[in-house]
């Protein structure tokens, strides 16, 4: 049995798990009070119902009966745990106890409410909080498999690398040689700025290195003379 209200593009899509037809009936009163917000609203009267309903994954949020026959919302409530489904649930029951309050707490559910003491205001804030606070977790797990998937992509070197001593080619897992440059950026996040040292400028290019090398000696002493020439007499 489903009942519809007036469909909304905003409409929370509610599924009561309730062997009781007139606690659904209540429930179904109460979310027809609340202003701005509809309510697309379905039943299922056992837990067999309600756990292939659940299993559709069609709905923004559940409220559970705690006794659903032979079986539990708690049960049901693990159930919709450990199949991976993400949408807030709520467990109804019909008085208070403070150790079920506990462990709906603990398998997962985001409230506790007693029936008989439930108003269409504090049904309309616990459905409201449940599903922001579902939306926000789920947003911060979608955040940590990010930076999971940042920090797998992360590349170090790490270990022992056959390289070259002639001409520093690098050899891969593979057995390919690769220049040195062209391996360290394959396996790492650095990036090379090309240049010439001056070992090697010296020997690759004598005239201009001498002169350069030559210049910058001139500047030098010229830069001790005028420091020796300004001293307090």
């Amino acid at each position: 049995m489903a009942t519809t209200a007036e469909r909304d593009v905003t409409a929370l899509r509610v599924l009561i798990v309730d062997d009781d037809e007139d606690d659904f009936v209540v429930a179904q009163s109460l979310l027809s009070q609340i202003e701005g917000q509809q309510f697309e609203v379905e039943w299922a009267a056992t837990y067999e119902d309600g756990l292939e309903a659940i299993g559709r994954g069609q709905h923004d949020v559940y409220l559970l009966d705690f006794h659903l026959g032979a079986r539990t919302g708690l049960e049901l409530l693990r159930e919709i745990v450990s199949s991976g489904h993400k949408a807030p649930t709520i467990l109804l029951t019909g008085q208070g106890d403070h150790d079920i309050d506990v462990e709906a707490m603990r398998a997962g559910a985001l409230d506790y409410l007693v029936k008989g003491r439930i108003d269409s205001a504090l049904l309309e804030r616990s459905i409201r909080y449940a599903v922001e606070r579902n939306r926000v977790e789920r947003q911060l797990e979608e955040a940590i498999d990010d930076l999971e998937d940042a920090l797998a992509n992360i590349k170090t070197l790490r270990g022992l690398l056959p390289i070259c001593s002639v001409c520093k080619s690098i050899r891969d897992d593979k057995g390919y040689w690769n220049r040195l440059e062209s391996y360290v950026r394959d396996h790492s996040s650095a990036e090379f700025s090309h240049g010439v040292c001056p070992n090697c400028a010296s020997q690759l290019y004598p005239d201009q290195y001498r002169a350069m090398f030559s210049a910058g000696e001139e500047k030098r002493a010229d830069t001790r003379t005028s420091g020796h020439g300004t001293g307090v007499r």
